[in-house]
Parts: C-alpha cells; structure tokens; sequence
C-alpha cells in the first residue's frame, strides 16, 4: 500500500488525485503539515486504507477547515466588527448544514485516523484562514463605504451593514481566497514552461537536473489543482448556503 500513498504520480491514489499523492495535496493545502511529518507522516497515517476512502476523507477534512474557518471569521466579525448576532448564528448554521448534507462517505477509522494525524496542522490553518477572510471582508466593507461615502456627496456614511452587505463581503473574501490559489497555479504553470524552453540543448547532468524540477513542479501543480478543486466546491456550497439562510430570513422581515 505504500506505493498508493507515497506521492508518486504513478501511485493509484495519485492518478485519483491527478498525480501528486495525498499527503503532499494535504501537506501543502495545511502548510506543510509540520506537526504530522510533512506528506511522509500523512501518508504512513492513512496506509491500509482504500484509496476511495482516503480520498472522501480528505476532501471533508478540507471542507471542514474551509467551513470552521468561516464560523470563526463570523464570530470574530460579530464581536469586533458589528455583525449582527443572528446573521452570524445564521451563517454558522447554513455552514453545518452544507457540510453535513455534502459530506463524503468514508471508512470512520480512515477519517479519524487522517484527523488525528492532522489535527495540529489543521487548527492552525483554520485559524489562518479564518485570519485571511475577517480581512479581506473588513476589506470589501470598507471598499463599499468609501463608495456609499462617494455617492453621498460627504454627507456621511451609515455604520450599519444590512445582511445582503455582509454576505456580499463574505463571499468575495472567499472568492479572494480562491483567486490567490489559482494565482499560485499560474506560477507554477509559467514555471514549467519556462523549465520545458531551458530544457532545450541541455545535455547530461544539467538536463537531468531540470527534468527532476520540472517534474517537482508538475506534481505540485496538480497537487495544487486538486486543492483548487476541493475548495471551489466547499466555498460554492457554504456561500449558497448562507445566501439561502439570509433569504428565509429576509422573508420573515
């Protein structure tokens, strides 16, 4: 089995994933899972395990860290920033319900184990996560107030966001977060034509050198999409989610 779970691109669970093996698309989406030794230590973790399991189960530890991070963002926002209470508890609820609806069957004890295995790492990316949407929300609502500012010629701004405001907020602050991956995706994409160009008349030890690079960052490149992938779908359903939940409210105003 150690061949599935060892990030080879030739590995079965690799070809799932597009190449790159699990525990390097899981080691870099919680920044190098330090404390589960790095796509090493996740992929001894979850060895046994059919790689469907495997594979359901890390996509619901992604959109559990997408969806906890969100919850915390809105609680950070709803005590420093003025989002009201129960948008807030709204939003947390349309977050569990997404979740639980959409998520992926799995062997329990494959899910533990990848959970345990990660726990550290995916607190603490979490966190980060939670860090990066409460500014880029903070951001967009700041951007809008300008404008409103703007359009009322300086006759000052109203402090008070309506629901459709906030929502608005958070679901560009996601899209943001989206955007800054498939920034790193065109980086790696210029960086593996730059090294195919190099590539030519390269001879010996120097073509060897710049095949295992290029081969380096095809497979973090599809570790990367894959990520990508995974997170579109958590972020489209959390955002339609708290959409729904605004409007039940809106309907009841």
């Amino acid at each position: 089995m150690g061949a599935v779970f060892g990030g080879g691109a030739g590995g079965l669970l690799g070809g799932l994933l597009g190449g790159g093996g699990i525990g390097q698309l899981l080691s870099g989406f919680l920044g190098g899972a330090e404390s589960a030794g790095g796509a090493e230590g996740i992929a001894k973790a979850l060895q046994g395990f059919a790689p469907a399991n495997v594979l359901n189960a890390t996509a619901n530890l992604m959109s559990s860290v997408m969806g906890n991070s969100a919850k915390q963002a809105t609680q950070t926002l709803a005590r420093e920033d003025g989002l009201p209470k129960f948008i807030q508890e709204e939003i947390s609820k349309a977050i569990d319900k997404v979740l639980k609806e959409n998520q992926k069957a799995t062997d329990p004890d494959c899910q533990k184990a990848l959970d345990d295995a990660t726990k550290g790492d995916a607190d603490k990316t979490t966190e980060d996560l939670a860090k990066q949407l409460i500014d880029n929300v903070r951001k967009q609502l700041s951007e809008e107030s300008k404008e409103a500012t703007g359009e009322s010629k300086g006759c000052g701004k109203s402090g008070k966001k309506s629901g459709g405001s906030w929502l608005q907020a958070m679901a560009k602050a996601m899209g943001e977060v989206l955007g800054q991956k498939a920034g790193e995706m065109v980086k790696l994409t210029d960086k593996i034509s730059s090294l195919a160009k190099e590539a030519e008349g390269l001879e010996g030890d120097d073509k060897e050198q710049n095949a295992k690079e290029m081969t380096a960052a095809q497979t973090e490149l599809q570790g990367v999409s894959q990520e990508y992938k995974l997170l579109t779908e958590t972020v489209s359903l959390v955002i339609k989610g708290i959409g729904e939940a605004l409007s039940k409210m809106g309907s009841r105003q």
